[in-house]
């Protein structure tokens, strides 16, 4: 089974080699400019495979003037994350780690594997589900709570503010926060809701926005075990 750095790598080559820029893969398919630059350019990107997928397939409609032809697409290309395993349509996929110990693991590797599937209504179209720690959120989301969470793709162009996100910064930081309008564009504001007593122990943060790796949607949460 191919890396997704490989194939980011494949598709750089056959971008490069028929001189086809981020703007035109923009342009052509659901992926955004901003994006498809990042694939092209940003050797900390990790797309999902499913975004992958979508710029291969414009590649080899571009460069052959069908889709399937592609002979390097062929012997590279795994299914889109649209059709999951079976066992994936059993709920749900949980991973027994915490949000601020490991999470990124998982997230990338190929050989890891969820601990059980969650088929619950609260985690309806959730793409992980992983235990919550600290106290900076304990209003909202105690310790040990499950959390169901969903990938951001293109959280830079637009970001609805309020919402709950977990958070994944290029220094390897992870925390569980609302996010609010920042100081100028370049920042955003990020809001704590502990307890009452810990209060002052959390005050607002500024965060750049360039130090986001990943961000993710916090969808559900439940003490479930």
């Amino acid at each position: 089974m191919i890396k997704d750095k490989d194939l980011i790598k494949l598709i750089r080559e056959i971008a490069s080699d028929n001189d086809i820029s981020s703007y035109q893969i923009g342009e052509n398919t659901p992926v955004s400019n901003k994006t498809a630059y990042n694939i092209l350019n940003d050797d900390t990107i990790k797309p999902r495979r499913k975004t992958l997928n979508i710029i291969l397939d414009y590649l080899e409609e571009t460069i052959t003037g069908t889709k399937g032809s592609l002979e390097i697409k062929e012997e590279h290309k795994q299914p889109q994350a649209a059709e999951p395993p079976a066992t994936y349509q059993q709920g749900v996929p949980y991973y027994d780690v915490e949000f601020a110990a490991g999470f990124e693991d998982f997230t990338q590797s190929q050989q890891l594997q969820p601990t059980s599937f969650i088929k619950h209504p609260f985690f309806n179209g959730c793409d992980y589900v992983i235990r919550a720690s600290g106290q900076s959120m304990a209003k909202i989301i105690k310790h040990g709570d499950a959390i169901g969470i969903v990938k951001i793709e293109n959280w830079q162009e637009f970001l609805p503010f309020g919402e709950i996100y977990a958070i994944v910064t290029k220094d390897n930081y992870r925390m569980i926060k609302i996010i609010t309008a920042g100081k100028n564009e370049d920042y955003f504001t990020l809001i704590s809701k502990p307890s009452d007593s810990k209060k002052n122990e959390f005050p607002p943060q500024q965060i750049k926005k360039t130090l986001i790796l990943n961000l993710f949607k916090v969808q559900a949460s439940s003490y479930l075990f």
